[in-house]
């Protein structure tokens, strides 16, 4: 080539230009061909009935092996891929316009409380976190850990946490851990004019401000499953920590950009709305009123939280809405 360049007049790097340009040197670029249309179609066909038959579960080896090879590997699996995706999209979709949504109008209406496991002693001694939460706002405002709490403990703490805050709330929401179904602290909510409302059984969606804040904590302070504790007391000062970085430097889309504290401020105290005396009395006529009809627990529990929620609406301590839009008590009794 250099010396046909050179009986040409020509560079090298010329020549070379020459050859690539002739379309009789042309060659096929590298990777895979290219995949025509009508043959994705086919393959999202015979994809999509397969998962139909094998269950959306299943993964790309049983669908490849199923088709006996008439669908090449890297096709069955972006086409599982791709169908998964909008498989997941219609589903939140759904699950969108289904959700119901509580809004909280004042500060200290609502508490949740919960606990959470923390990690284990040297000796293998559980460790673990009693939370309660400011649903408004978010703010983590009662923080306690060592041993499984007992129900004068979780007393105790309500009892801190209202000294703290100038009261308690009207309604306190908690799972049906053993020390919360006590009488111990049934009767303090009684003694307090305090509703006490209890989530369904694995439905962590109805203390959904609890869990969210619990996963937080944790994951700043990197404690949980599989976590060493030396010394509690240190635990409790790195959960401290991470309450107060969390809630006073945190902005939250969902409280107006604004921090937690910086929210918790600015809103206004639920006995600028209603009396405790009011709510509770309505609350707990609703109650009895409701689970009169009631066939099993999971009913009766259901139509206590209805109960609870219609009263607290009624007296526009809370809205509800469903899909974004405006959900009545009306509507839920006909659900």
């Amino acid at each position: 080539m250099a010396a046909l360049a050179e009986a040409h007049g020509v560079t090298l790097r010329t020549l070379r230009n020459w050859k690539r340009l002739d379309s009789a040197e042309q060659v096929a670029p590298p990777g895979r061909p290219p995949v025509s249309e009508e043959d994705w179609q086919t393959a999202r066909a015979l994809v999509s009935a397969e998962l139909e038959h094998q269950g959306w579960s299943t993964g790309e080896g049983p669908v490849y092996r199923a088709l006996g090879g008439a669908v090449p590997l890297s096709r069955v699996r972006r086409v599982l891929k791709e169908l998964k995706a909008e498989r997941r999209k219609v589903e939140r979709m759904r699950l969108a316009k289904q959700r119901v949504r509580i809004h909280i109008l004042a500060r200290d209406a609502v508490w949740s409380m919960d606990a959470t496991h923390l990690g284990r002693t040297k000796s293998r001694r559980s460790v673990e976190g009693e939370v309660v939460r400011e649903v408004r706002s978010t703010r983590t405002i009662g923080l306690s850990v060592g041993p499984s709490a007992s129900a004068d403990e979780v007393v105790q703490l309500l009892e801190r946490v209202a000294q703290e805050r100038g009261g308690y709330p009207l309604l306190l929401i908690s799972d049906n851990g053993g020390a919360y179904r006590s009488k111990l602290v049934a009767a303090q909510c009684k003694t307090h004019g305090v509703l006490h409302l209890f989530t369904l059984p694995r439905t962590p969606q109805h203390n959904a401000a609890s869990e969210h804040g619990m996963r937080e904590l944790k994951e700043d302070a990197g404690l949980g499953k599989g976590t060493l504790v030396d010394d509690v007391g240190q635990v409790h000062a790195a959960l401290a920590r991470c309450r107060d970085r969390i809630d006073g430097n945190r902005l939250r889309q969902t409280r107006e950009w604004m921090t937690a504290v910086e929210y918790d401020r600015e809103s206004p105290h639920w006995e600028t709305l209603v009396s405790r005396e009011e709510v509770y009395e309505k609350a707990t006529c609703a109650i009895r009123q409701a689970v009169l009809d009631s066939k099993n627990k999971r009913e009766e529990r259901l139509a206590v939280r209805e109960a609870i929620l219609s009263t607290l609406q009624h007296f526009s301590v809370i809205t509800r809405t469903r899909g974004g839009r405006p959900w009545s008590a009306h509507k839920a009794e006909d659900d």
